[in-house]
C-alpha cells in the first residue's frame, strides 16, 4: 500500500473531528530509521508524538481501526484541552 502522509491526516480529522474543533496543529512524518510513521499533535506549548506502526496506518487507512493513534490523542484531548483548558474549542490557535 502506497501511503502518503496527508492520506493519513485526512483519515484521523475524519475519524477526530476534535482536532479541528480544539485547533490542534497535526503533523506525520515517516521515519525512516525507526521504520515506522510518527504522529505528533500540538496545542500552544504543548506537544504529543507517537509511533504508528505500518501495520496499523493500513487497517487505518483501510477503515479496520485507527486504536493506537486514537488512544493518545484521546489522552492528549483530555489532559490538555477538556481539562486544562489549553484547547479552545472552535477556535484555532
Amino acid at each position: 500500500m502506497d501511503i502518503k502522509a496527508e492520506d493519513i491526516k485526512a483519515k484521523l480529522k475524519q475519524i477526530y473531528p476534535e482536532i479541528d474543533q480544539y485547533g490542534l496543529h497535526f503533523e506525520v512524518h515517516f521515519d525512516q530509521s525507526k521504520d515506522t510513521w510518527i504522529g505528533s499533535f500540538t496545542s500552544g506549548k504543548h506537544t504529543l508524538s507517537t509511533h504508528i506502526e505500518k501495520e496499523e496506518v493500513d487497517n487505518c487507512l483501510l477503515g479496520k481501526e485507527c486504536y493506537h493513534l486514537g488512544i493518545h490523542l484521546g489522552r492528549f484531548i483530555r489532559h490538555f484541552c477538556e481539562g486544562g483548558g489549553a484547547c479552545m474549542l472552535g477556535k484555532q490557535k
